[in-house]
This record gives C-alpha cells, structure tokens and sequence, in this order.
C-alpha cells in the first residue's frame, strides 16, 4: 500500500506561474530556486518551485503546473523540458520569463522521447524510439527558443534482424565534431523465442559514434570487458568530466531489467578525450570495488566522483527482476542503497542512506558542490543532500507525493 499523500488542489493549474515553494515549517512562501517535479498520490505529475532542500515540505498542493500523463523531464540550458512518457509525443518547454514559470511552446514528435541531451543553452537532440519492431530511431534537432523541430535524422543505430536485436539509446555526449550514443541490444518481439526487450547479446558494451552536426553514422566501438552500457529510461549512463574523458556504466543486472543477464561485471569505461575507441588501460570494476554490489543508476558530480546507486541481486531469484525500477517499496523490502564511487581510485563507498527504491532514471541535481537526489519508499519520500567530497549525506526536505522525478536549479 503506498503512502498517503495531500492530493493536489482541484481546478484549473495555470501554465504560467510565478514560483514559490510550499515550504511548511518556515511559514510562509518565497521566490523559488530551484523546480521538482512531483509524482503526486494521484500518480499526476506536476512541476513545483522550491527555495530550499534542506527543510520543510515540498508539495503541489495548491500549486504548480500540472502535466498532461507520465513525463520525464530535462534541464537544457534555462529551459526545463516535459517530454510524454506516456502522452502524445507531447514535448514542451518551460522558462522563467519576468520572474514567472512560463509555458514557451510544445512540439509533436513522430516517437516517443527516451533521451536527450543538450548542444548549447538554446538547441537539444533527443532520441525517438519505439518499444517493439525495427523502426528507424530518429534523433531530433530541437529548437528551444521557437519550441520546433530544426531536424531529423533517421538512423537503425545497431540494427541485427538476424538475432532479432535492436538498439535502444540509454545515453548521449556532444563533444566537437562527435556525437557518442550509448545503448543496449534488446528484442524486438519479431524473432521466435528473442521476446521484446530481451537481451540475449549484452555481454559487451558499445557506443555509436556519429559525425557532429553532419548527424552521420561512422563507427561502434566495443568492449569486452563489461556489459551493455546503461539501462531502459536510464536516460545517462554516459557523462563527459572536466577534462573532457567520457565515462559510462554498465549494470550487468537482473534488476536492471537484463534477462538473461550478463556475466561480465558491473563496471566504468572511460573513453578519452576525442577518442572513438574505449580506452584499454582503464577499467572500473565496480561490483568487485563494492563487495559484490551492482550500478542501477549512476550520475557524475565532479572532481572524479561518481553518485551511485546500487544493488546486491539474487540474479537466480525471479522477484529481482526489474527490481531497481520501482520508486515505493515497502522499507523492509527496499534493495537499492547509495554510494560514492571515486573514479580515480577505483574505491566504493557507501553512504549512510536507508535502503529504498529505484525509479525510472535517477533524480539528481548538481548545485554548488552538493549532490541531491530522491530517496523513497511507500511510507516517505525525502530529498537527500551528499557531499562528493566528504562522502556525506544529509536528509532534507520531504517530499509531498509519490517521489521527486527531477530536480533543476533555475537560471
């Protein structure tokens, strides 16, 4: 049974507010800092302002802009985007226009968005796909200032009709003249015995390699040493650092929804700076770091720290089965646990948060050194502030719904 929760007020949600948070133990509302998106008990999901992490109650009652189904979201530049998990292909845009969260347009795409990934402050690339069959997947060429389409470009991707595989996007990285694309090879429900979604070719990563802004496909670098890269609605497994090296995740797990499920170790790739190939030289194994734990969700915080979240699985146990994915387990059934992976010294430690659960892509912001991502259960759901640094965490403000689906900071 899942908590209850205050529904969120009845009526008309406008499409342009002006944000304040619904802080209730400072008493009284002001400007906000940063957006949350809310899945509300009502399993709607709204966008909310908050002034603080640290404290009080963060809620959509009575405020907000509710969404038309099930969304993901994604902070480009000082646009903060709604795409339709679940919805029409619905993609729209938000802004802060005169202090004021403001509606600046929606677009239609052919398929559903899973991916995306910002080019500059005005223009995005996301990825279409679709669930079963072999589909062209089609990346478009986002136009955040008039909310249009400037371009799209089909593509298979990886595409093997004889084993009854396709490719689905789990990541995306812009660097020069290169476009990196991240996947895994599922079924695509149209091969005897290779259901959708099955991955019966996953112990090898890969990432496509298109030429920037061309959109041209080159290449499919591989490597043997861990499993397919990221997960389904992982959203992304790969992350460009400082110093321009790209790093990804596999997770090699049951509960990440591979069945049957990889043997290679859950781990980090690094691929340096303008490379097209992984770099032989470095290889993370993190299931071996950690005592045996698996990445189901990674995100990347500076200064050679990556934020984990994991899982010890029982990959002979069915009930593992796509077991990181679900935000509200009751507490004394929660797998999924917290730690801070150092990428340079290939150590692993966890941090003092209780165990909960997964969800479909990992809410996370990055602000002034800090780290906060959702942490929930079907009793609470709170906002976790962690010191990469320190490895540290701190419990701060509730959550008054489901769980925090996204974080942003407004620009």
């Amino acid at each position: 049974m899942k908590k209850q929760f205050i529904h969120i007020a009845v009526g008309i949600l406008t499409a342009a507010f002006t944000l304040t948070s619904c802080q209730e133990d400072e008493g009284g509302s002001t400007q906000s800092q940063f957006l949350v998106g809310i899945e509300a008990e009502s399993d709607t999901d709204v966008i909310v302002g908050a002034d603080d992490f640290s404290t009080g109650i963060i809620s959509p009652l009575g405020q907000g802009v509710e969404q038309p189904a099930w969304m993901s979201f994604y902070q480009i530049g000082n646009t903060f985007v709604a795409t339709g998990y679940s919805s029409d292909n619905m993609v729209t845009g938000y802004r802060m226009v005169d202090g004021v969260l403001t509606d600046v347009g929606s677009l239609i795409t052919e398929l559903n968005i899973y991916g995306m990934v910002e080019i500059d402050e005005n223009t995005a690339l996301g990825v279409g796909i679709t669930r079963a069959g072999y589909e062209d997947r089609i990346f478009y060429t986002i136009d955040l200032t008039s909310m249009s389409i400037s371009k799209r470009t089909y593509t298979k991707i990886d595409e093997r009709q004889e084993e009854g595989l396709v490719a689905w996007p789990t990541g995306m990285v812009v660097q020069g003249d290169k476009l990196y694309v991240a996947y895994y090879l599922m079924g695509a429900g149209e091969k005897e015995g290779v259901p959708a979604f099955a991955t019966p070719n996953s112990n090898q990563a890969r990432v496509a390699v298109y030429s920037y802004p061309e959109m041209e496909f080159e290449k499919i670098m591989t490597d043997d040493r861990t499993s397919d890269i990221g997960l389904y609605a992982g959203l992304n497994s790969i992350m460009e650092t400082e110093n321009g090296d790209i790093y990804s995740f596999s997770t090699s797990g049951l509960a990440s929804y591979f069945n049957p499920v990889p043997t290679n170790p859950s781990g980090f790739l690094r691929i340096k700076e303008g490379e097209t190939e992984f770099d032989d030289s470095y290889f993370f194994n993190f299931e071996e770091a950690s005592g045996g734990f698996k990445i189901t969700q990674a995100f990347y915080a500076g200064k050679d720290k990556m934020i984990v979240r994991m899982i010890k699985e029982d990959v002979t146990n069915p009930d593992y089965f796509g077991a990181s994915f679900g935000p509200y387990p009751e507490p004394e059934t929660a797998i999924c646990y917290m730690a801070i992976a150092d990428l340079e010294t290939k150590t692993v430690t966890q941090l003092d948060i209780p165990a909960h659960g997964g969800g479909w892509g990992m809410a996370n912001l990055v602000h002034d050194g800090k780290a906060y991502v959702n942490i929930s259960t079907s009793v609470d759901a709170y906002i976790y502030e962690i010191d990469p640094s320190a490895a540290t965490a701190l419990k701060g403000a509730q959550i008054d719904g489901n769980y925090a689906k996204a974080f942003a900071a407004i620009k």
